[in-house]
This record gives C-alpha cells, sequence and structure tokens, in this order.
C-alpha cells in the first residue's frame, strides 16, 4: 500500500473571524532623539548602522503587556508608520520613562545621553483608536502583513480556551499550556516542567524537566496566494543545577507571571523571554527591566542567587501558577543537557489530533510517496581478507594475507570516504590531484603518531627511505611534522578592569597579533598544502579561543587546515585504541573534503537513478557581505556558485569577482581566495539590513541585477562545456530558499506566483539553452517553513523518501515535493523512541525525528516531476563524508563549508563551523 504522511498545515475554516487592533505610533521629537542617537553611536564606533536597534528594545515592550503581536522596526523611522500593535490596550503613562531608561542603557557609550532626553514629553505616548480587521479578507498589502501574526496568535487564543492536551499512546500523559511571549508566530509551552527518568543500561542515573513547545506560525507556499498555518512540536529542557559559568553575552531567561509589568493588571499566566547579562564575573538584569519591575513593586529574583538556584517557585503539578516564575533552558553554552532533544513522532499524532478537534481549521492536502528504486550509492562490500597495497619499500611486504574482522577493516566504514578504497584512488586521481604535502602540527606525540597512521592507512601509504615521502600504489605524499609550540596556547586576554575593554574588544588586536606569529611560524610552501593542526579544547573565556586564529593564519602561509583536539594524554597505545580515533579520521577525512576530493566514480548511475550522466550539479549560495564594494562594481554580498562533473567528480567555485576573472577555479583555491576577502563583521546579522530605505532598496535592487547577471553567466559557461563528447550538457541548479530568496528575488513565493521565474535569466540566455536547464528551489526546515509530518493511519511511525504533496497548490496541477531523510545510524533500532513511545516516556533515547526538505520545481523541461524529485532526493545521500543523508543535497555542503574560510578576525566569537549533521 502507498504510503501517504500528513503535513501538519492547515487553513482556517471559522466562518468570517476577525481580529482587533490597537496601534501606538512614535512621537515625533522621540523618533529624532532615538534616530539622533544611533547616528552619534554609528559615528563613534565607525559603523554602518545608524537607525534605532528597534530589537533591542522588543523584550523591554512585550513584558510590559504581552498582547503586543507586532512591531515594527520602521515606525522609529517614518512618522505614518505605527510601531506597535496589540490586541489589548493598557495603560501607558509610565512608558515614556521605561523607554527613557531604555534609551541611556542602550546608548551607554555615549555621553550626556540622559540631557538629550530631557525635553521628551511622557505624555506624548497615545492610543490610536482601534480598527477591525477581516482574517480571511485583508484588504491591502499592510492588512496581509499583520496576519503572520495575527492568524498565529488568533489560533493560540483559541488553543488556550482548552489548554490541557494528552500525550502518549494510552493518553496517559496531561499538559496544560501557557502562552510564551513572540514576537514571530505564536508559541504555547507546557507548565510547570514534566519530570523524564534518563537511564544508562538498567540503572536510573537522572531526572530531567522538560517542557513542550507548541508553536504556530503561518508562511506562503509556492503558487498560492493565501499563506497557511504550520503547527510545530519541540521540547524545552530546563537547567536545575547551579550555573558554574555564565556565557558571554548572558543567558535567556522565562519569566513567568500572571500581571502586566507597566501598569499591574492581572491578566492570563504567560511567559517572557528575557536576557540576563553579564559584565565581566557578574550578571544583571537589564536596568530597564528592573526599573519597570520596582514601578509595580515586583521583585525579579536576584541574579546571582537565581544562577545559582535557577528553578525559581517553580508551580506543582496540578496547580495554578501565580507569582513570578523563572526558568533557564538549556543551549550548546551550557554544557550537555541530561535528556535527548526533539519529540517522538507518537507526540505529533497526539499534538495533530488536538488541532484538528479543538481549532477551527483544515488540514492543506496530503502527500503521497513517489515511487522510484532506492538503492546505496556506495554500497558496503564484506571483506574476505584485508587489502594489502604495493609498499615502495618491499622489505614491508607481506606474502600471507591476514583475514579480517569486519569490525577492524577501514573499508567497511558507514562514511564512505573513510574507506580506503574510495579514498586513495580519489586523493591520487591523474587527472588533478590538488594535495601533495600535509603538515601535521603536533602538540602530543600520540596525535601525531594516530594522524600519520590515520592517512597511512586511508591512502595505502608507507614510508619510503626518502624522508618525509609516503608511497603506495596509487600515488605518493609528503607528510611533514612539527611541533606547534606554545601557539596554541590562549589568547591573553584581560580583566576588563585592567584592559577597559570588554573581552570582544580586545580580541581582534590579539588574534591579529597570534595570525602574524603563525604566518611566520609555518614552513614556506610553493603550493597549497594541507595542514593537520592539534589545538587544545576550547577555554572557559571564549574569546581567548586561538582557533581563528589559526584558521586564518595558516591559510595566509599557504595551508588549507583542519583542527582536531588532543585525544588522550595516555602513554599506553592499547588505552589510546580503546579511547576511540574517530576524531583523528575525521580530521583527516575533513583535510580531503577541503581540497574538494569526491569518490573516484561516476555521481550518477544512469541505470538506477534514471538520468543521463552529462548533467552539470550546481548550486548557489550566499555568503555574507564585505565591507566595501570593490573597484568593479562587484555587489557586497558574496555569493558562490559550486558545479561538480559528475563523471570526472571534478568540483570547482567560483564568485563574482573571481568569474569576471579567473571563471571557474578548483574548490580549494576558491577557499583560499575567501580567506583574502575583507569581511563585515556585522554581516552574520540580518537585522542590519535597513531594506526599507530608498537609498538601500535602489543598491540591493542593483545587487540583485548584477548577481543575477553571474548566475547566468555561470549557467551559461556550464551550457556551453561539454561534459562527454556525445551531446550538450544539461546543467541541475539548485537554490536553498531562506539563503538566496533576498538575492535571487525571482524564486521568491511570491513572484512565483505572478512572474516568470526564469524571466531574470532569459536575457543571457537562448530558448535553447533554457530547455537544458533544470532549476529547482529547497527549502530545509529551519524557522518553521517547512511542516511537520505524520504517516497517515500509522501514528508514532516512521518513514522515508520523496511524496508528492498535493492540494496545496492553487491551480490544482503544481505540486510541492518533501523530501523525507531516513534516521541516522546513531537514532536507529532500539537507540530511538519505539513507534508508541512519548518523549515523556525516556529521555534516554533520541527522538529520530526526521528533518524535510521542501523541493520545488521551478522549470523541468524533458524530465517527469517525479524524477527530478527523485534525483535531488537521492542526492542527499551522496555527501560521502557523512554516513547518512544531510539535509542539502550535493554539492551543497562544499558550500555551506566554504563558510570556514569567510571569516575575520573582528568576527564575534559566537561564529562558529557547522557540523556535518546541519549541512
Amino acid at each position: 500500500m502507498t504510503k501517504i504522511i500528513l503535513p501538519g498545515a492547515w487553513e482556517l475554516t471559522a466562518t468570517n473571524p476577525t481580529y482587533k487592533l490597537s496601534a501606538i505610533y512614535v512621537p515625533t521629537k522621540w523618533r529624532q532623539v532615538g534616530n539622533n542617537l544611533a547616528q552619534q553611536r554609528a559615528k563613534l564606533q565607525g559603523k554602518s548602522y545608524r537607525a534605532v536597534p528597534v530589537y533591542s528594545l522588543d523584550p523591554l515592550i512585550v513584558g510590559s503587556f504581552p498582547q503586543i503581536i507586532k512591531t515594527v522596526r520602521n515606525g522609529w523611522q517614518k512618522d505614518n508608520v505605527p510601531w506597535l500593535l496589540a490586541t489589548e490596550t493598557t495603560d501607558i503613562s509610565d512608558l515614556g520613562n521605561s523607554i527613557k531608561d531604555w534609551l541611556i542603557e542602550e546608548f551607554s557609550s555615549l555621553k550626556d545621553v540622559e540631557s538629550q532626553l530631557t525635553n521628551l514629553n511622557n505624555d506624548d505616548w497615545q492610543w490610536e483608536d482601534s480598527q477591525t480587521y477581516e482574517l480571511l479578507h485583508p484588504e491591502n498589502k499592510i492588512e496581509t502583513g499583520n496576519l503572520y501574526q495575527a492568524i498565529p496568535d488568533y489560533l493560540a487564543g483559541e488553543f488556550l480556551q482548552n489548554p490541557t492536551v494528552s500525550f502518549g499512546v494510552d493518553e496517559q500523559y496531561q499538559l496544560t499550556f501557557y502562552r510564551v511571549v513572540s514576537l514571530q508566530g505564536a508559541e504555547l509551552m507546557s507548565w510547570p516542567p514534566s519530570q523524564v527518568t534518563v537511564t544508562t543500561g538498567k540503572e536510573t542515573t537522572e531526572t530531567a524537566y522538560i517542557s513542550f513547545v507548541l508553536e504556530f506560525v503561518l508562511q506562503t507556499v509556492p503558487w498560492r496566494e493565501k499563506p497557511i498555518v504550520y503547527h510545530h512540536l519541540s521540547i524545552r529542557r530546563w537547567l536545575t543545577k547551579p550555573l558554574k559559568y555564565v556565557p558571554y553575552p548572558g543567558l535567556k531567561v522565562h519569566i513567568g507571571d500572571n500581571h502586566r509589568w507597566l501598569d499591574g493588571q492581572r491578566q492570563p499566566f504567560c511567559f517572557i523571554p528575557l536576557m540576563m547579562n553579564r559584565y565581566g564575573k557578574e550578571v544583571k538584569w537589564p536596568q530597564a527591566i528592573s526599573n519597570l519591575f520596582s514601578l509595580n513593586n515586583s521583585q525579579l529574583p536576584d541574579a546571582n542567587n537565581f544562577v545559582s538556584n535557577p528553578n525559581h517557585n517553580w508551580s506543582g503539578v496540578n496547580t495554578i501558577p501565580c507569582g513570578i516564575q523563572a526558568a533557564i533552558a538549556y543551549t550548546s553554552k551550557l554544557g550537555e543537557p541530561p535528556c535527548f532533544a526533539g519529540v517522538s513522532p507518537q507526540d505529533l499524532a497526539s499534538l495533530d489530533r488536538a488541532i484538528e478537534a479543538r481549532l477551527p481549521v483544515q488540514r492543506v492536502g496530503d502527500a503521497e510517496r513517489v515511487t522510484g528504486n532506492v538503492f546505496i550509492f556506495w554500497p558496503l562490500e564484506k571483506p574476505k581478507q584485508k587489502i594489502i597495497p604495493l609498499l615502495a619499500d618491499e622489505d614491508n611486504q607481506s606474502t600471507k594475507p591476514k583475514k579480517a574482522k569486519k569490525s577492524d577493516d577501514p573499508n567497511h566504514s558507514h562514511t564512505p570516504m573513510l574507506r580506503p578504497k574510495l579514498a586513495a584512488p580519489a586523493v591520487f586521481r591523474e587527472a588533478e590531484n590538488p594535495l601533495h604535502t600535509i603538515l601535521i602540527l603536533w602538540e602530543t606525540p600520540q596525535c601525531r603518531d594516530a594522524l600519520i597512521a590515520e592517512i597511512c592507512q586511508l591512502l595505502y601509504l608507507s614510508p619510503t627511505k626518502v624522508e618525509n615521502i609516503y608511497q603506495g600504489f596509487y600515488g605518493c605524499l609528503c607528510i611533514k611534522t612539527q611541533h606547534v609550540g606554545d601557539l596554541t596556547g590562549n589568547l591573553e586576554i584581560k580583566n576588563f578592569s585592567e584592559a577597559k575593554k570588554t573581552y570582544q574588544q580586545q580580541r581582534p588586536a590579539l588574534l591579529v597579533e597570534r595570525i602574524n606569529q603563525i604566518t611566520a611560524f609555518l614552513p614556506q610552501t610553493k603550493e597549497l598544502s594541507g595542514a593537520l593542526i592539534e589545538i587544545r579544547r576550547k577555554p572557559p573565556i571564549s574569546e581567548a579561543d586561538p582557533k581563528l586564529a589559526w584558521r586564518i593564519g595558516a591559510m595566509k602561509a599557504g595551508y588549507l587546515n583542519q583542527h582536531i583536539h588532543r585525544i588522550t594524554t595516555q602513554t599506553d597505545a592499547e588505552k589510546l585504541k580503546k579511547s576511540g580515533l574517530e576524531p583523528v579520521k575525521r580530521a583527516v577525512s575533513d583535510l580531503l573534503r577541503q581540497f574538494g576530493i569526491l569518490p573516484d566514480t561516476p555521481l550518477i548511475d544512469s541505470k538506477k537513478d534514471g538520468i543521463d550522466s552529462d548533467v552539470w550539479l550546481t548550486c548557489f549560495y550566499v555568503l555574507r557581505r564585505t565591507r566595501k564594494t570593490n573597484a568593479e562594481n562587484i555587489p557586497k554580498t558574496v555569493v558562490l556558485t559550486i558545479r561538480v562533473n559528475p563523471i570526472t567528480a571534478k568540483v570547482e567555485l567560483t564568485t563574482p569577482s573571481l568569474f569576471n576573472k579567473k571563471g571557474w577555479v578548483s574548490y580549494p583555491v576558491g577557499l583560499a581566495h575567501l580567506s583574502d576577502e575583507d569581511w563585515n563583521p556585522n554581516s552574520f546579522d540580518e537585522s542590519n539590513e535597513e531594506v526599507d530605505d530608498a537609498k538601500k532598496r535602489h543598491e540591493q535592487t542593483q545587487e540583485q541585477r548584477l548577481i543575477n547577471k553571474f548566475v547566468a553567466e555561470c549557467l551559461h559557461e556550464c551550457l556551453n562545456t561539454p561534459i562527454t563528447d556525445k551531446k550538450p550538457p544539461r546543467v541541475l541548479f539548485m537554490a536553498e530558499a531562506q539563503n538566496a530568496r533576498k538575492m535571487l528575488s525571482w524564486l521568491q513565493n511570491q513572484n512565483l506566483l505572478t512572474n516568470d521565474p526564469l524571466q531574470a535569466l532569459k536575457q543571457y540566455l537562448s530558448q535553447e539553452q533554457i530547455n537544458r536547464l533544470w532549476v529547482v528551489r529547497l527549502r530545509v526546515a529551519d524557522n518553521g517553513e517547512v511542516p511537520d509530518a505524520i504517516v497517515k493511519d500509522s501514528p508514532g511511525s516512521r518513514t522515508s523518501g520523496v511524496y508528492r504533496w498535493q492540494g496545496v497548490c492553487d491551480d490544482g496541477e503544481r505540486s510541492l515535493y518533501l523530501s523525507v531523510r531516513k534516521p541516522l545510524n546513531t537514532e536507529q533500532g532500539t537507540k530511538i523512541l519505539q513507534q508508541k513511545q512519548s518523549r515523556l516516556d525516556s529521555g534516554s533515547r533520541q527522538a529520530g525525528k526526521a528533518r524535510i526538505l521542501e523541493i520545488v520545481l521551478i522549470h523541468h523541461p524533458e524530465i517527469a516531476g517525479d524524477k527530478l524529485a527523485h534525483f535531488v532526493h537521492s542526492l542527499r545521500s551522496r555527501w560521502p563524508y557523512f554516513a547518512n543523508d544531510v539535509v542539502l543535497p550535493l554539492p551543497f555542503p562544499f558550500a555551506i563549508k566554504a563558510k570556514e574560510y569567510a571569516v575575520s578576525t573582528k568576527d564575534p566569537v559566537e561564529s562558529s563551523e557547522t557540523d556535518d549533521s546541519n549541512l
């Protein structure tokens, strides 16, 4: 029987639901003073960002009266734009004082801030008359924009009419939900926390405390005029033990209360997320928030005591919450949580039933599995004996191969590029061998020796009589070693009282100094080489971490580099073996990945895939912005296109500046180019984009035009570069929606609905070339933009494959596709929550919830939609540096990993490399 999955996607069925909203406009004098302060600070700090940082004001405002559903950034820039929309009015006589407190704290780096506020009148703040809107029939663009908060808020309110939901296969768990104030969709959270047992073996080790989190978000989908509602379910794991270290810049805390902070009036109990800031070794609540609480004689818990006792005044089971309650949720910076993340498919099914039963909604379509051949692209072969390489030193030859155990044979690794039979011929491919030298920078001899042993095993190499030269059946490699000295030591971050600068302000100069030391220390290389660097564990003060200095410094010296933490302090080889050498294997393979090395086999199987192999595999990816537009008028936003020849497995990269000078370059050369860019340190923060300003809009439009031209030229070159001699090639061009939509605006949902999506390319490509182009847009399950789903008629079960989502597009002919990834190797069998289990049954098992990828076929001449969608889905399993399907298909991981070299000494310390599991 064909499997069907039910997406968690809904449309309203209520009869003419309405919404009443009241607005506040920023008074003219307040707006002028706020923008003047922002411009003064930008000039003082040398930053281009000159607008009032409205988003840092949001926590204060939502805490003041949580019925706010939206704040509008331009409300502090334009006199005809409301700043705030709320479903209920309240006394705002103290609002002016609260905003003054925020301005003083926000612009504390400036002098005489208070004197600039003295002439501001608190009575200027007034509510405008409320207006009633129809949720199903918005009259203009503004009303339509308001729906993205209004509809989720409306559904959350309806859900709270009956807030207790039964979870578990026997409905044995009853959880009561409360609102969490959010300006992004609507969020509900179960409270008080539920206890979950975490066990190791047969012994109970501890109890974890968790809350279920339900989100409603409104999303647009391609070729559908009206947006639809998605629901998502997750868990929040709470800290219960004293926190020894507070990471910079502070902690996010959930404060529960049943009164409004601005006027003290009672309201339904709800939670307000709030930052508790770190100043040196102290933690403090924001002063503006503390002042707001003091208005009504309310009291936040003492910050330092709360860190030591993070379960503040939690209500008991079956009791009505009252008073101020506070909790800290685990993040990656707070250590290892006691409970696995995620919910089970059974939990999703429980919530799905509750939504269908109690809300005025109906499901939008269902998704039927697309039939297609599912096959393992790099199958494992059970070895009969060890493979003995042809060594240069014949004295080391063995004439009697020994039988190998399955577990001991590296060719049985689930990760293809950890198998010598795939890696060795790929590294020494005759057509292109970019890797000739590897430098091992070691601190412990155990790590050095383990890295050499892994390289030799993986590439079938043995030492020769020539120093540093290792020879094997497929080729030779130079492996040099050098003690790393003290250059992996922590950066000398000083206390604020001594340096008069924050840790982050001290960091850039210290990084530059260390980079120069590293570059001078490393041996000169005439060609691009590789380096494996043994670094120390991340220090308690994260700003002191020298890892970024090594990334940049080694690259400046001509080395693509991969880092590995010290694997052991043991001298016993057996203990080293028992401790596990997986980090060593991963470090070596990651270095090969940086050189763009793929297995020496065609990446398309014509017979099994049903697609000819003469198809360029290409993808588009936005990296980040540079500090300045260069002389050739290249856009500030650096974008990549990656292309892979599926027959030769050659990986190439280009950017707008590279393409104008060199065209396509090899992947490692492209990474080296990225390290030379002058990156904008704020370019990771999307909120810094003031796209509503007229000048900014013009610049962005110009940038989009230039990037469209760049993309078209890349495609034109691919379409004119044969893969085989038989016929002109096709090109599969892929882009990820959330990443690309600002630059490739023709991929946005509203433009797909109203315009010819390829119009931006047609002025550069002929019709014949357009007919050989396949364009696919993908969307990952981040920010709630892809629905959760359950298996129809089998709640709690799991599935994988590609599904055709029907009944979602307006014309009834088009379909979207949902690519469902199978569970990871670490999430199989008894290691995951079973079909009838809830997360509340166990915290010791992984959720096994596969992330769904949305596939939108924009243009696919001469190939059936099902076949192309299935092929794109299959490319998720062809990233050979990971043992499982990745989130985005090949060649996207190459583009994502390029961010390792798009770095700057001025980058915030929080920016880090992406794990393979998140690709």
